[in-house]
């Protein structure tokens, strides 16, 4: 037991298994029997420690398992939260673009529509107007040919007379010219202030009302041609304005679909992003508690595995005391 006095006894561990294995010697004579119980602690110690180490690598092998799944998780969250904030942010810029695109196109169709009507309003106002001016011509010239026959038959009937107009057919004549060719023709004016109705002055009336007609007569012979003129530049003109219309409907139409595509691909963007939003932190959460998991699993195993191994090296040195005290 002298020799059991050297054992350096560092913790309780030392202290107890000293004191059993004095109870042990005090209680047999047979050292053999003391070292086989010493060797039977020694050995379970070590069947222990192999024990925990198989669950140890059991436990940590789940729990990286866990982490790895978890940080390949949390990665790939993380990238398509990244990419779902680039693309939502795209998406913005041009649904932005599409809404300035759209109201621009609006504005032109507008103004197309408006220059269309404008062209169609114009061109039936211009024909009226030249129908309408054709029917006064009409009646215009048959109103001037029966004043020129009136006066070349007074004419003819009065050659020897100095005046052979009399006042009351004056009137009636200045009021049948004003209506034919209205109040503010310069003849209409010469006419009325005409006092002396002689047959030169009434030849050189008849000459003029005869230029008049013959003027109308070939402004209704060119009317047709005209109209015809009107009619083809309006078309060629609305042609031009129906075809850019035509071309911005159909870009109007598509940025409209791209616009609706834009904002249903938003719309899933951010519900997307919204659910990563909440399902990320969760992920966090779980992978720091089984990465906390882990260290205190590593901390205890080391600990325990610690202490189990400077049990077994004191178990050692009593069992190399004792054997000694065999040889002794």
């Amino acid at each position: 037991m002298a020799q059991m006095d050297k054992m350096a006894l560092k913790n309780d561990f030392s202290k107890q298994l000293a004191g059993l294995i004095e109870l042990k010697m005090l209680q047999s004579s047979y050292v053999e029997e003391v070292l086989k119980e010493i060797k039977g602690i020694r050995d379970q110690l070590i069947v222990d420690q192999s024990v925990e180490d198989q669950e140890y690598a059991k436990k940590i092998g789940q729990l990286n398992v866990e982490i790895e799944i978890l940080e390949i998780q949390t990665e790939k969250l993380a990238k398509e939260l990244q990419r779902l904030n680039q693309q939502i942010g795209e998406l913005n810029e041009d649904i932005s673009k599409l809404i300035g695109t759209q109201q621009s196109q609006e504005k032109q169709l507008s103004t197309l529509n408006s220059k269309e009507e404008e062209i169609r309003n114009q061109y039936k106002s211009e024909i009226e107007t030249l129908k309408q001016r054709t029917t006064n011509n009409i009646k215009s010239i048959d109103g001037l040919n029966e004043m020129i026959a009136k006066l070349q038959q007074a004419v003819f009937a009065e050659q020897n007379k100095t005046t052979i107009l009399s006042q009351q057919h004056t009137k009636q004549y200045v009021d049948e010219l004003r209506n034919s060719l209205g109040p503010n023709h310069p003849l209409t004016a010469l006419v009325a202030v005409t006092t002396k109705f002689d047959v030169p002055t009434v030849t050189r009336i008849i000459q003029l009302l005869e230029n008049i007609r013959d003027q109308r007569i070939q402004e209704n012979a060119g009317a047709d041609e005209y109209e015809a003129k009107v009619t083809q530049t309006y078309q060629v003109t609305l042609k031009e304005v129906t075809e850019v219309r035509e071309r911005l409907s159909a870009d109007y139409s598509r940025t409209l679909v791209t616009l609706k595509r834009r904002n249903e691909e938003n719309v899933l963007s951010t519900k997307s992003r919204n659910q990563i939003q909440k399902d990320l932190p969760i992920a966090q959460d779980l992978l720091q508690q089984y990465r906390n998991e882990r260290e205190i699993v590593q901390s205890n195993y080391n600990l325990r595995s610690s202490k189990r191994e400077n049990e077994v090296k004191i178990i050692t040195q009593a069992y190399t005391i004792v054997a000694q005290q065999v040889r002794v």
